[in-house]
Order: C-alpha cells, then sequence, then structure tokens
C-alpha cells in the first residue's frame, strides 16, 4: 500500500491558514450559481425532476457542498452551541449521499441500525461529514474487489451513547501505520486520491462537542469477524436534564 506523508512546515501551516478562509469564500460563489439554477429547473420541471433518481443525487450532492462549506468554516471559526439530534435519521442522510457509490455493491452493502432511534449530542454536520469520509474510504478500499462488503452499522453504546461503525473488506491499515492515520497530511492513498486531512478533520469536528471517531482494534467483541477494517465513530448522548429544560423553555 503506498504511503505519502507531506511535512507540514511552519510556513506552509500559515499560508494555509491565510488562504482558507479566502478558498471558502471564493467556493461560495459558484456554488450560490449552481443552487440558484438547481431552483430554476426546479420550479419549470418540479413533477419531472422529483422522479428522477440523477437529479435527486445531484440535489444532494449540492446541498452537501454548502454544508462542507460551512463545516470547514466552523472549523476556521468555532461558534454555535450543541443540540440533539437522532443519531440513525444523520447517518442515513449520510449514506445516502453515497448511494451512487454503494448502489454498485447491491447486497454487498449493507445500512444496519440498532441505535432505537436513540438522540446524540453535538453538530449533526459533523456526523454528516465524518460517516461520510469513513465510508467513501471503505468504498475506496474494495475498489476492484468484486466479492469485498463493506458495512455501516449505528449501535447502541454505554452511557446512553451511539456508536456509528464502518467496515470493510479491502487490505485493512497495517499494524507500522496506525498510530499515524489521524495525522494531517498523512495518507495510505496514491497521489491525486487523497489529501490525508479527511480522517483529520472528521476526528476533530466530533470532538469538538465530546465525540471520538478511532480504528476498532482487532480484539473488539462487537468488530465484525469478517472485516479487514472497521472505524468507529463516537457520538455522545445529551446531557442529562438537556430535553427537560428544553421542555421547560417551550422547545420540542
Amino acid at each position: 500500500m503506498p504511503v505519502r506523508h507531506e511535512d507540514t512546515l511552519p510556513e506552509a501551516a500559515l499560508e494555509a491558514d491565510l488562504v482558507a478562509p479566502s478558498l471558502l469564500h471564493e467556493l461560495r460563489q459558484p456554488l450560490m450559481g449552481a443552487d440558484a439554477s438547481a431552483r430554476l429547473l426546479e420550479r419549470a420541471l418540479g413533477p419531472v425532476l422529483a422522479r428522477e433518481d440523477d437529479w435527486i443525487t445531484l440535489r444532494a450532492q449540492l446541498d452537501r457542498i454548502a454544508e462542507i462549506v460551512l463545516e470547514y468554516e466552523a472549523l476556521l471559526h468555532p461558534e454555535g452551541p450543541p443540540v440533539r439530534y437522532p443519531v440513525g435519521v444523520v447517518v442515513a442522510r449520510a449514506v445516502a449521499l453515497l448511494s451512487h457509490r454503494t448502489r454498485p455493491l447491491a447486497s454487498r452493502f449493507v445500512l444496519h441500525r440498532e441505535d432505537g432511534d436513540r438522540l446524540g449530542w453535538g453538530a449533526p454536520g459533523a456526523l454528516v461529514h465524518a460517516a461520510t469520509n469513513l465510508l467513501a474510504n471503505a468504498l475506496d478500499a474494495v475498489d476492484g474487489a468484486p466479492d469485498a462488503r463493506v458495512a455501516v452499522r449505528v449501535l447502541p453504546a454505554r452511557g446512553r451513547g451511539v456508536e456509528v461503525r464502518v467496515s470493510d473488506e479491502g487490505p485493512g491499515v497495517p499494524a507500522a501505520l496506525r498510530a499515524r492515520i489521524f495525522e494531517p497530511r498523512f495518507t495510505t492513498k496514491p497521489p491525486g486520491r487523497g489529501t490525508g486531512l479527511g480522517l483529520h478533520v472528521a476526528r476533530r469536528l466530533m470532538e469538538r462537542q465530546g465525540g471520538h471517531v478511532f480504528l476498532v482494534d482487532e480484539a473488539d467483541p462487537l468488530r465484525l469477524p469478517w472485516a479487514a477494517a472497521e472505524f468507529c465513530i463516537a457520538v455522545p448522548p445529551p446531557p442529562p436534564g438537556v430535553a427537560a429544560a428544553e421542555r421547560a423553555g417551550g422547545a420540542p
């Protein structure tokens, strides 16, 4: 498995900090134009487009790009209080965003929920980001392997939390690299296919509200026996008393 690690010199880090806000701003302009054009088409051809799977996928991807811009802006300028959200529903949405890639796997891909509609705490967009990143990595790992499987499971965790586990039957993560896969700018993908930022950003976004992203140990009893690699997103539950306080304040 090829490995690339780009050193992050202080000068490069400073340049990235200066360029990132401008880049996000520039991305907003064509995104707003594409979204406006999509809305015009929806007004003109609404009933027809609503039945087209390709259009549904395109609209979902446009919405996701907008969310990614917001998430990276939040990473640069953290703000906004955490909220309660249904973990399973959010994960299902993340999986739907990659339906064009999971659909060809047919029965070799499965989304399995045992969460019982448990609620998570934090930013639902962060979970969408982490889940789509892990699932995209898993799909990359089995690319070209005709019998390899991929699974996404939403499981109850101790203390009312939830675990989102993404498993794949690809080549796995070599033991020598497991300690480094969450480092920024570190990637096992060939040049042009990975930035080395996906896992790092996913972990940072989840940790901001008390969650975590990690590689599941081979001895973990909940790990799928066929998984060559399994990653977990640990989603924290709402703090005790939050629901009662929201009801008292008139929140749903």
